[in-house]
């Protein structure tokens, strides 16, 4: 494979690309617009540097893949440099289909699609974006049947780019889990970026070395690779700095607070189009959105998928600009860390649990939680000084994120041992999550000031058995 261009990169140091893939990026919207959307959304608002974008990533997760690549190949003793190609084609384009500020406002693409159709905007099968599917991956095959003609002028095979992303032929199974697996390119990039862009390299430190130490040392055996003993050390370390960044950077507290406020925001803004009102230019823009979303915006609409355009109609909102202002949010969160949410909760890994039975929620759900959450909740306490809270003076965010590492193999004499089985430090990890939260509540501040001291403490008391009577009662 030959190389024509070298981009520095901080993470990985040099990132080859060939002609074809230099062609193909420059002058590319659908590529060049992800210049322009973060890769951590509101994060920024908590760890000032994590401006890093989407187009960074994905050249990362190209260059990871490639390594991956090599390596199963060398495993089987076979090299295919036409597979490598497409491997690394879709390594590119594996995260074109997000929205601004990335995974922030996934949950509500239903909404907005539900809105341009209602206001005529265009016309989808929401079929496509099945909930058992991630919206972004659905507007992801979109856009890169979108670009069919161009790759195959470079001399790519669209189907084949297609079907390493999303359905694999069996033959390319195990290249496709390079991409979309327990141990892929993706999560190994974004690992090693969001740490060094975020500084918050807690107790631990993955870096460049770990992965060919891992790389070097990994072994294919049938249709599913495992790890040589000699990388346990440096796994053990990709998995802690993983739980760390969940915990300290994508489940910040205040992460999680601001990314919600602007969900509510957002959402505010679809139901207020749909019902026929709101602001004109801000129904106008979230139409276009939804245009981007089903893969049918024009060149430039597609310049408009991104933070920044976001952000410029947005101010007109200001909440919006408000919460950019980082001005007080007026929420409190009852809990903010493991300590707190065990001294809440009799039995916090019950709690979560509870929560976690449901799986990963769409916007519908939450608020369905929400209400019925707040409507046990002043039964209960209503009885303290008459005091009532309504649904938008509670905040609910579930967490569905799994950082437990079963599906990561040793090779022993005995055959394939979980490293969960064998690492007492991975076990750890495995029960620190149990206890951490997947859930956080937050409650408006003057509710509190204005109910009193008693309130909040009954709140605090009957929280964990209605927090799991909400649970079982979603469904009545």
């Amino acid at each position: 494979m030959q190389f024509r261009k070298a981009i520095r990169d901080p993470v990985h140091g040099f990132i080859k690309l060939t002609e074809e893939e230099v062609r193909f990026i420059d002058g590319e919207p659908i590529i060049q617009r992800l210049r322009y959307v973060k890769q951590l959304g509101f994060v920024y608002l908590v760890y000032p540097t994590a401006t890093h974008t989407r187009f960074d990533h994905s050249l990362g997760v190209m260059h990871i893949a490639t390594q991956l690549g090599h390596r199963i190949m060398e495993q089987r003793g076979e090299f295919d440099e036409v597979l490598l190609k497409h491997l690394r084609m879709a390594a590119l384009l594996h995260d074109v289909g997000h929205l601004p500020f990335s995974h922030s406002f996934e949950i509500l693409t239903r909404e907005l699609l539900h809105m341009a159709t209602v206001r005529g905007c265009l016309e989808v099968d929401l079929a496509l974006f099945d909930r058992s599917q991630k919206p972004h991956e659905v507007t992801t095959k979109l856009l890169v049947e979108k670009l069919s003609d161009r790759l195959s002028a470079l001399g790519y095979n669209p189907s084949l780019v297609l079907g390493l992303l999303f359905e694999p032929p069996s033959k390319y199974r195990l290249y496709s889990s390079i991409l979309s697996g327990v141990f892929d390119a993706d999560r190994l990039d974004y690992i090693m970026r969001d740490m060094y862009f975020t500084g918050a390299a807690v107790g631990t430190s993955f870096t460049h070395i770990d992965l060919e130490r891992i790389v070097e040392n990994l072994e294919v055996v049938g249709d599913s690779f495992q790890f040589n003993e000699k990388a346990r050390v440096n796994l053990e370390g990709y998995i802690i700095t993983r739980y760390n960044l969940y915990r300290h950077v994508y489940l910040h507290h205040k992460t999680v607070l601001f990314t919600e406020l602007a969900r509510d925001i957002l959402a505010d803004n679809i139901e207020k189009c749909s019902e026929g009102a709101g602001d004109p230019e801000i129904c106008r823009y979230l139409c276009e959105l939804a245009q981007f979303v089903t893969g049918s915006a024009d060149e430039v609409s597609i310049w408009k998928a991104t933070d920044d355009y976001f952000v410029s109609v947005f101010m007109r909102d200001p909440r919006f600009r408000d919460l950019l202002s980082r001005k007080p949010p007026g929420y409190i969160p009852l809990w903010k860390r493991e300590k707190d949410f065990m001294e809440i909760f009799q039995n916090p890994v019950r709690v979560n649990e509870s929560v976690d039975r449901i799986g990963p929620l769409h916007w519908a759900l939450i608020n369905r939680l929400k209400r019925k959450f707040v409507e046990r909740l002043n039964i209960e306490v209503g009885e303290v000084g008459g005091c009532r809270l309504a649904p938008n003076d509670v905040i609910l965010s579930y967490v569905s994120f799994d950082p437990y590492a079963e599906d990561i193999y040793i090779t022993t004499a005995m055959g394939p041992i979980p490293i969960s089985k064998i690492s007492p430090l991975v076990e750890a990890v495995n029960e620190a999550w149990k206890r951490a939260p997947h859930v956080f509540l937050y409650v408006k501040r003057d509710v509190i000031e204005k109910c009193g001291g008693d309130v909040l403490q009954k709140i605090l008391t009957v929280l964990e058995p209605l927090m799991e009577l909400a649970v079982r009662r979603l469904g009545a």
